[in-house]
C-alpha cells in the first residue's frame, strides 16, 4: 500500500502540475502526500505510529513525489508537521477512525500557502527542523488511493480516486497516467456539475445513469482529453492501447460495451488513433491542446 500511495501520488502531482492552464480549479500542489494516525482504524494505529511516528490529528508525510516542491524544500517520508507559519496545527485525537481531523490542518496549510510558499515547522526524529515550502499552482483535485479489492477509477468533480486493485494493475507510471488522466479529464470537462445537471448518476468502470448515448460521449471525450494530460506530463500516450488490451484480458466484462461506456476494442481503436496524432504534434513542435 505504501508504494501504491507513492506511485498514484508521484503520478498525480505530475499530471496536476503540466496541466494546470487546462484545470478551471487550480491552487497550490507541492507534491507531498499527508496522512495522520486519526484516520486509521484503532487495530491499524500502532504500527502507523511504529512506521510513521504519527501523533493525533498531527500531519505525518507518508510520500513525496520527485521533482517536487516538498522534494526541494528537502521534506521527508516520517516528517511530522507541528506548525505552518506560526499557527500550529491541531494536534487531538479519537477513537474513531476519521479524516477529519486531518482535513482541517490541510485546510490550514492550503490557506497559508494561498500566497505561495509557508513556512514549516517539522519534527523529524528527536529534532525539531524550520523548512521553507514553495508551492507551485496545479490542478486543484487531490488524487487519493482506496484500500480495495474491486476494480475501479472514479472523480467526483473535487478529487480522483483509484482502488489500490486497479493500480496495482497498473505496473508501468505510464499505464497509471492512463488510467488517473481519464479520471482527471472528467474533472477537466465538468462532466460531473453536467450530470448532476441532468440527473444522472455516476461510476466509473459501471454505470454512469440513464442516458447511454451522452455517458459514452463523455467516456470517449475523456479518453481523449486524458491522453493529451498524460501526454502533457511527460507520459506516453502510445501506452493507452497496450493497457487497454490487458485491462480488458484481466476483466473480460470490459470487452463489450456497458451501459454508458464504449467496449475495449472501441476504446482500444480510438486511443491508437488519438496517441498518433499527439506524438505527431510533439514531433512538430505544436502544443498539445486537446
Amino acid at each position: 500500500m505504501n508504494t501504491l500511495d507513492a506511485r498514484v501520488n508521484s503520478v498525480g502531482f505530475r499530471l496536476s502540475a503540466a496541466n494546470a492552464e487546462l484545470c478551471p480549479n487550480t491552487g497550490p500542489i507541492t507534491g507531498m502526500l499527508l496522512h495522520s494516525e486519526t484516520q486509521y482504524a484503532d487495530y491499524l494505529r500502532p504500527s502507523a505510529r511504529a512506521d510513521w511516528n504519527l501523533d493525533g490529528n498531527l500531519p505525518g508525510v507518508a510520500a513525496i513525489a520527485p521533482g517536487s516542491p516538498a522534494e526541494a524544500a528537502g521534506l521527508k517520508v516520517g516528517d511530522i508537521l507541528l506548525s505552518v507559519d506560526g499557527e500550529n496545527f491541531a494536534a487531538g485525537n479519537s477513537t474513531d477512525a476519521s479524516f477529519e481531523g486531518l482535513a482541517a490542518n490541510l485546510d490550514l496549510l492550503e490557506a497559508a500557502l494561498s500566497d505561495g510558499s509557508a513556512s514549516l515547522l517539522v519534527r523529524r526524529g528527536d529534532g525539531v527542523e524550520t523548512v521553507r515550502l514553495q508551492a507551485v499552482t496545479g490542478c486543484a483535485y487531490p488524487f487519493q488511493l482506496d484500500p480495495s479489492d474491486d476494480f475501479y477509477a472514479r472523480a467526483d468533480g473535487k478529487r480522483v480516486f483509484i482502488s489500490s486493485a486497479m493500480a496495482a494493475l497498473s505496473p508501468l507510471d505510464d499505464d497509471l497516467a492512463v488510467v488517473l488522466g481519464h479520471e482527471l479529464a472528467h474533472n477537466v470537462l465538468d462532466h460531473r456539475a453536467f450530470f448532476d445537471e441532468v440527473g444522472v448518476a455516476r461510476d466509473l468502470l459501471g454505470n454512469w445513469g440513464v442516458a447511454p448515448w451522452e455517458l459514452v460521449k463523455a467516456e470517449r471525450d475523456a479518453d481523449r482529453v486524458g491522453l493529451y494530460l498524460l501526454a502533457r506530463a511527460g507520459y506516453d500516450p502510445r501506452r493507452a492501447a497496450p493497457f487497454w488490451r490487458m485491462l480488458s484480458a484481466r476483466l473480460p466484462h470490459l470487452r463489450m460495451a456497458q451501459w454508458g461506456h464504449p467496449s475495449a476494442g472501441e476504446r482500444i481503436s480510438a486511443v491508437e488513433l488519438i496517441a498518433d496524432v499527439i506524438v505527431e504534434q510533439q514531433a512538430s513542435g505544436r502544443p498539445l491542446i486537446p
